[in-house]
């Protein structure tokens, strides 16, 4: 069991780092893009000391091609002169000075070839810089345009929220008019019940009493009186 609960809490954590990241995904982008560039520039910067470095030894070769071929003139006009000795102590030196000059010659080579490989390096690094700067823009320009219609999206919400709540209040209203009216015509029809009135409605509207006779039943009652005077 405790097992299970440092696992869900390692899940816990890793959902909530997740969680993070997501949120800050794209200042986490501009920095590793600055990142990169850094050591972009650190590249740059260890490619021209390379640069330097090879033309030392490259200039080393240089003079000792040079002196090689002084030496080799120098035994050359010994020779001429019948000096086979000093000849001999020349090409000596000469011989020397070219196990100097093939391993100057090979450190060179090296450079060109680290050279090489890190010019290929860096412009690589660029291309994908620069390709990464442009999907990066239209990226930003994706999650702005996604804002914009996410608040508007939120304000219609909440609008169309606003009218449910209005309708709402409209319909609660409507309701409460239409309890207080009912209210009201039952105190008026209890009012007149108990001053009678209600009673005197109803017979009139039955034609029942005195001030609800007849025309002709009053007319009759007359003729009767003059026909029977007392």
């Amino acid at each position: 069991m405790l097992n299970k609960i440092m696992t869900a809490l390692r899940g816990k954590a890793h959902e909530t780092g997740q969680a993070v990241v997501d949120s800050q995904a794209l200042r986490i982008l501009d920095q590793e893009i600055r990142d990169a560039e850094q050591h972009l520039k650190a590249s740059k910067t260890e490619l021209a000391r390379l640069m330097g470095q090879r033309q030392i030894n490259s200039d080393k070769v240089i003079a000792l091609e040079k002196k090689i071929d002084e030496l080799e003139h120098s035994a050359s006009a010994a020779l001429d002169k019948g000096e086979e000795a000093l000849a001999v102590e020349v090409a000596e030196r000469i011989v020397a000075l070219q196990g100097a000059l093939e391993a100057e010659q090979h450190i060179v080579d090296e450079f060109d070839a680290s050279i090489e490989s890190l010019r290929g390096t860096i412009r690589n690094t660029e291309n994908q810089l620069r390709q990464l700067k442009q999907q990066v823009s239209v990226v930003k320009a994706t999650e702005s345009a996604q804002r914009a219609q996410s608040a508007v999206a939120a304000r219609h919400s909440g609008q169309q929220s606003a009218m449910g709540s209005a309708m709402e209040s409209l319909e609660r209203i409507r309701e409460r008019q239409a309890l207080d009216a009912a209210q009201m015509k039952a105190a008026e029809q209890l009012t007149a019940e108990e001053s009678g009135s209600d009673l005197e409605a109803r017979l009139k509207a039955a034609g029942v009493g005195a001030n609800e006779r007849k025309a002709d039943d009053v007319l009759a009652r007359i003729k009767a009186k003059r026909e029977n005077p007392v």
